[in-house]
């Protein structure tokens, strides 16, 4: 994703107090600047696989970029990582060294020419591009962020080095555990702020905390584990995105103002489902029922279940057991000879084939209706 870039061949060349030093195998420049000028200076060099395939970035997301901008104008104690520009043609800065001690020199690094009034692509984004898309004031409605934040220059003009230094930031190093993000966060906010900031994470860290909970100190946080200690599969990261779709997409469940409340009747879900498979708690590894496919279908049926019950003013575990109990196809949570179903598609199919079967007392399910319907016994 480009956007027209205006030349403004007037405009003052910008001019960095750094220090030159090295960085492994490059030399770097390394300062402080306004977030605006940082990416007034410079653009991404998106890869498009038509109109410019030797591009190095991937598409932008708006509305990571949007997240990104609220952060640096909205928190007053906030924090980025340092932003990593490539500088591709050298004449158009110059380094003057105002002090050197061992092999670090201090000085200034200035544009004698500005990068705008190029037409090529002069001072790329190796990393930092969302951070920087909307700083510079743009776009309408989002003025210019000045805030200061820590820069790293490189002086690369074979884009093939380039492209080495871009992958070694974006794939040789090892990504956050998404349940780990999720427990810190957490930390942070305490219970009544996360409570109305994530009333998923929530209802996630009293699932783990609960003694009366079936997930009582068995859902992995992301740190080292003891084996056999947490369920496998289970995380804070799969379990609050299954929690997710139910406090979204249960029609009852929605309606109740108070998380605690939410939290009460998805917990007893819960408890009915560990009475109705109890060899998964045991023997988690032999189950799909903690991951990928098999919580999303788990998910899926609790909330036709929980609908049910609350639509009858039910909420008990014993009430929701009392539809699956009897579900016959349980068994497609066995990992034992493969899974049938792959991803949230294959998911909807094992809980509408589930769901199909749902019947209380009194009641017929939709899989005998249709068989009745058709003559079939």
């Amino acid at each position: 994703m480009k956007r027209k870039r205006t030349r403004h061949p007037n405009k003052p060349l910008p001019k960095f107090i750094v220090i030159e030093g090295t960085c492994l195998g490059h030399k770097v420049y390394r300062g402080f600047a306004p977030l605006n000028q940082l990416a007034d200076v410079s653009r991404p060099d998106i890869f498009d696989q038509t109109k410019n395939p030797l591009g190095t970035q991937r598409n932008l997301s708006r509305q990571h970029a949007r997240r990104a901008y609220d952060y640096v104008s909205d928190i007053k104690k906030a924090f980025y990582p340092e932003l990593i520009l490539n500088i591709r043609d050298a004449s158009f800065v110059k380094f003057t060294k105002i002090q050197e001690e061992g092999g670090t020199k201090y000085g200034t690094l200035e544009f004698v020419k500005h990068p705008s009034v190029a037409s090529d692509l002069v001072v790329s984004r190796l990393d930092g591009n969302h951070r920087l898309w909307f700083v510079d004031g743009h776009e309408e409605g989002m003025d210019a962020v000045a805030r200061p934040a820590s820069f790293c220059f490189l002086l690369l003009s074979n884009l093939d080095q380039e492209l080495e230094v871009f992958t070694a930031i974006n794939d040789n190093q090892m990504g956050m555990n998404t349940s780990h993000l999720h427990n810190i966060q957490a930390r942070l906010l305490g219970d009544q702020l996360l409570k109305v900031k994530d009333p998923a994470g929530y209802i996630v860290q009293r699932l783990q905390k609960d003694k009366t909970s079936p997930f009582h100190k068995r859902i992995h946080e992301g740190g080292a584990v003891q084996h056999g200690a947490t369920l496998g599969g289970l995380t804070i990261a799969n379990l609050r995105n299954a929690v997710k779709d139910m406090l979204t997409r249960s029609t009852k469940l929605s309606q109740f103002l108070d998380v605690d409340v939410q939290y009460e009747v998805i917990k007893n879900y819960w408890l009915a489902v560990e009475k109705w498979i109890p060899d998964a708690w045991k023997h988690p590894a032999d189950y799909t029922l903690f991951k990928g496919v098999g919580i999303i279908a788990v998910t899926y049926l609790g909330i036709e279940v929980i609908d049910r019950c609350l639509l009858q003013g039910k909420f008990e575990t014993k009430d929701m057991l009392a539809y699956i109990r009897e579900l016959p196809g349980k068994e497609v949570f066995s990992s034992k000879g493969g899974i049938p179903y792959a991803g949230r598609a294959g998911a909807k199919k094992i809980a509408s084939g589930l769901i199909a079967d749902l019947a209380e007392e009194g009641e017929v399910s939709v899989s005998k209706l249709q068989k009745m319907i058709l003559g079939e016994k």
